[in-house]
């Protein structure tokens, strides 16, 4: 197995079933990578060291080398905007810094009741509105890939635990591309939910909510493989009853390969060459997999991100700033005022209401299209990892320079989809209730992708 920071949850249940180590050993390693590696990622907002050891410690005495769970043994993250018994629950920001959690929320208590060890929170940024990690309460996140480099946002810190091996596995959310963005930076798997598949019930209400998070929001995993990914999806989907928008529906695979629509500037996307090539790789993977990889059918979708911004803009304008905005690192407020008073529709009702009918006309014609090409292959942004402080008091005019370069990540959430971001900063989307064969066509994929290895930051 080698180190256990360095296995995959098959590798680390065999090593338990064979008696070859113990959860109680497999957590003391993390914590060790954690002690030297954090100081320099900051990734990790909060670890539960005491408290994880001695869940493993009791799971040893109480099933030995029997397996009780599907994750049983794996150390996991967890994105700091989930309650976790114990852990403060902040979405990053430091008037919440002594708000702690007296219960698991339902998704957190599902990985719990499956095995998973929960190590801490990840680092977010504040109110987990950005696509960087930069906390007013616990600073700035960094790759550990290359720690001048962004981790992405908003579940940077949990997409780095998973990079440096800090956790097997890890659980985000995504509004805006925040399990998408940092999974592509990172160089790791990310799994986007459609949403209603995992219900969100929290033991402590997020900022002020609106119908954004319910239509547009959901939770998943990151892994190191999509063998990982598929092992935490089965656990967290289902409905449940104290959440109506979670939706009882199976989730379906496929029998054959899917055909597969290419996605490049139908967005209005501003693609750098670097991208363009990993998504011609890509292609070239999904030939040599068995599917019919068709260009140019895409359907024009340049008002797709500016719809999402108008929708999320305006609620956070108008609703989530007015009421919590002087708690928000200045940073985090001027990146938010920067980049969405470009799109907010202002207080009539009348603009915001057709901005939701504009949605569902959109919406309409791309369900259209999805029941012809059930595959989407596009990228995830339009540049590689960029600097650090890339978002940071940058001014409207670079701002809408950024904005330009996301188009491809907001089109997802606008229509509810799933999308599995790969290491590479591609993603494949499909229809909703289809993660399966998201999960499939990555498997059949990533052995011709490059490896996933463990970024080792302070340099071995």
């Amino acid at each position: 197995m080698g180190e256990p920071w360095t296995a995959s949850i098959a590798e680390l249940q065999a090593a338990i079933a064979g008696g070859a180590t113990s959860r109680a050993e497999i957590v003391a390693a993390h914590l060790d990578r954690i002690q030297r590696v954090n100081p320099l990622t900051n990734s990790f907002a909060e670890v539960r060291a005491e408290e994880a050891l001695a869940e493993a410690g009791k799971a040893d005495a109480q099933h030995g080398r029997a397996l009780a769970g599907p994750l049983d043994g794996v150390p996991m993250s967890i994105k700091d905007s989930f309650a976790v018994r114990g852990l403060r629950r902040t979405d990053g920001l430091p008037v919440h810094a002594g708000r702690i959690a007296d219960g698991d929320d339902v998704v957190v208590t599902r990985l719990r009741d499956a095995g998973a060890l929960v190590i801490g929170h990840g680092n977010v940024p504040d109110l987990c509105i950005r696509w960087n990690t930069i906390s007013g309460l616990y600073g700035a996140s960094r790759n550990p890939r290359d720690l001048t480099r962004s981790t992405g946002g908003s579940s940077g810190g949990d997409a780095a635990n998973v990079a440096a091996g800090l956790a097997t596995v890890a659980l985000g959310q995504d509004l805006g591309g925040s399990i998408r963005v940092p999974a592509s930076f990172c160089g790791v798997y990310g799994l986007r939910t459609s949403a209603g598949v995992v219900p969100n019930v929290p033991v402590i209400p997020a900022f002020p909510s609106s119908t954004t998070v319910d239509a547009m929001g959901t939770f998943g995993p990151f892994g190191r493989s999509v063998a990982d990914l598929a092992a935490v999806l089965q656990v967290i989907a289902g409905a449940h009853p104290y959440d109506p928008v979670s939706v009882p529906a199976p989730l379906v695979r496929s029998e054959h390969p899917l055909p597969v629509a290419v996605l490049r500037t139908e967005t209005g996307a501003v693609l750098e060459p670097e991208i363009e090539r990993r998504l011609d790789a890509t292609v070239v993977a999904l030939q040599e997999a068995g599917h019919d990889v068709v260009e140019a059918v895409f359907p024009d979708l340049r008002r797709a991100p500016e719809v999402w911004a108008e929708i999320i803009g305006t609620d956070l304008l108008n609703v989530t700033l007015p009421e919590v905005g002087s708690q928000v690192l200045a940073s985090g407020r001027v990146h938010i005022d920067e980049m969405f008073g470009l799109f907010d529709l202002g207080p009539d009702v009348r603009r915001y209401g057709a901005a939701w009918l504009e949605r569902r006309a959109l919406q309409d014609r791309l369900v259209r299209f999805l029941e012809e090409y059930p595959l989407v292959v596009a990228p995830v942004v339009g540049m590689p990892t960029p600097p650090l402080d890339f978002d940071d008091h940058i001014g409207v005019e670079a701002s809408a320079a950024l904005f330009q370069r996301m188009r491809c990540v907001m089109w997802v959430n606008l229509f509810g989809l799933p999308g599995l971001a790969l290491p590479n900063g591609i993603q494949l989307v499909t229809r909703r209730f289809h993660e399966p064969d998201l999960l499939a066509t990555a498997a059949a994929i990533e052995p011709l992708l490059p490896p996933v290895e463990v970024a080792e930051p302070y340099g071995g």
